[in-house]
């Protein structure tokens, strides 16, 4: 909101200073009635409505005499304003010099207000002050019924009434605001963005594993997305591999607590794209690199990406297995790093959840703890998970993975509830893609 609100008020700002300040001029005219059909104003207020008819209607006529093209070209001709570029490109200058004139009526008065509008604020005054000399030139007689005199000069506008910068800055800090309102009004105070570890620990009551800095191309090491996706094989020395080392350290930790041998992890998180795949994928490289022998498996099947990190084709896979179509030695296939073994996603059923929710889930796991002693599975998000919920039960662990630009707290708190519901025992939270 802050920087929002700074870059509003500054583009309003911006957009003040571009526009051409205009000024305005007013002058003014009194007719004096000739006329002894014209009434006098004590009459009016005194007569029907015929006689206020008549008052309104002789001074529209006057407005419309002022208004009119024939004093409208006294007024270049007098000021020399043919002569000048925004007269003198128009087709029409007439036209043009009518958009800057307005004549307003003084209700209940025989006053007329003449206004000229100009980016030059002597320009405005000498319009407004001709307009007002040629209504009452004696020459156009022949098209009015009346004598009448100048009342008030216009002076030289001092100030421009357009743009008004404090107004249009004030707007756009009103319009923020109840941006801002609305925004807490319909998203809920729990719903505000978090980043800062202690505190995202303290709202799950659950260990912080880890955070992971932002990875990006240093143009050596790490050149490509696929160097970024396994930064710990590319770049061992960076910030980000030593990140990865210590949540090894601490997983490891977690995982011994549990009684079987082989150790299964599920990777998840509350939302798409929050890191879970790159998550997976480092910590599986690392754990194989201080000699455990490591399976990781594709368990999202919707959107996999494993095989494309490891270039390999997604012909079958974890998918297979689960329907009865392939049997578990076909799908494990080697991954180029030494005690890393790999199984895709393979191809999705038309009914996912049937097959993943199978008793064959477990054969599965039962089958890979005989070989390997580390099983990484990287699941989908947690809003996902129905179709992978049985992973979440016969698995070791469970953990979150968040991104750390975009933590809404009540999302990650749901995340957390309905993980517990489908039996995942949830052993910390890993914070990825932190901004340093």
């Amino acid at each position: 909101m802050a920087l929002l609100f700074l870059i509003i008020v500054g583009l309003a700002a911006w957009i003040s200073l571009k526009q051409k300040p205009l000024y305005i001029a007013y002058s003014t005219v009194i007719i004096e009635t000739v006329n002894p059909d014209i009434p006098a104003i004590k009459d009016i207020a005194e007569s029907n409505k015929a006689y206020y008819l008549s008052y309104k209607t002789y001074m529209e006529t006057q407005r419309k005499i002022i208004e009119s093209r024939r004093v409208s070209h006294h007024v270049i001709k007098n000021l020399g304003l043919k002569n000048k570029k925004v007269f003198n490109l128009e087709k029409d200058p007439i036209g043009t010099l009518l958009k800057k004139l307005k004549v307003d009526i003084i209700r209940g008065t025989w006053v007329i207000r003449i206004s000229a509008e100009d980016e030059d604020p002597e320009e405005a005054r000498r319009i407004a002050n001709e307009f007002a000399m040629a209504y009452v030139n004696p020459s156009l007689s022949r098209i009015k019924a009346n004598s009448s005199r100048v009342q008030d000069f216009a002076d030289v506008p001092l100030e421009p009434v357009r743009p008004n910068k404090k107004l249009i800055i004030a707007v756009y800090i009103i319009l923020i605001a109840a941006c801002g309102a609305g925004l807490i009004f319909f998203k809920g105070p729990s719903d505000i963005i978090i980043k800062d570890s202690n505190d995202i620990a303290a709202l799950l009551q659950l260990p912080m594993l880890g955070s992971v800095p932002k990875i990006k191309p240093d143009w050596k090491n790490v050149k490509t997305k696929a160097d970024v996706d396994r930064i710990v094989e590319k770049d061992p020395l960076c910030m980000a591999s030593e990140a990865y080392r210590s949540i090894r350290a601490k997983l490891l930790f977690s995982l011994n607590k549990s009684g079987s041998i082989a150790k299964s992890l599920v990777m998840t998180s509350s939302a798409p794209k929050e890191g879970k795949t790159i998550s997976a994928i480092n910590l599986a490289i690392m754990m194989a690199r201080s000699g455990e022998n490591v399976l990781l498996v594709d368990a999202h099947i919707k959107r996999p990406r494993v095989h494309d990190v490891f270039k390999m084709n997604n012909d079958a896979g974890f998918a297979d297995y689960l329907s009865g179509k392939a049997d578990f030695d076909s799908i494990v296939k080697y991954s180029g790093i030494e005690k890393l073994s790999i199984v895709a996603s393979g191809k999705a059923s038309y009914r996912p959840v049937e097959p993943i929710s199978s008793k064959n889930a477990k054969f599965f796991l039962e089958k890979a703890s005989a070989i390997f002693s580390k099983i990484i599975f990287d699941a989908p998000p947690a809003a996902s998970l129905e179709a992978a919920v049985v992973l979440l039960s016969i698995c070791d662990g469970t953990v979150i993975i968040a991104d750390g630009n975009r933590i809404i707290k009540s999302l990650l708190s749901s995340s957390k509830e309905l993980l517990h519901k489908k039996g995942a025992n949830i052993i910390g939270i890993i914070l990825n893609n932190v901004l340093l």
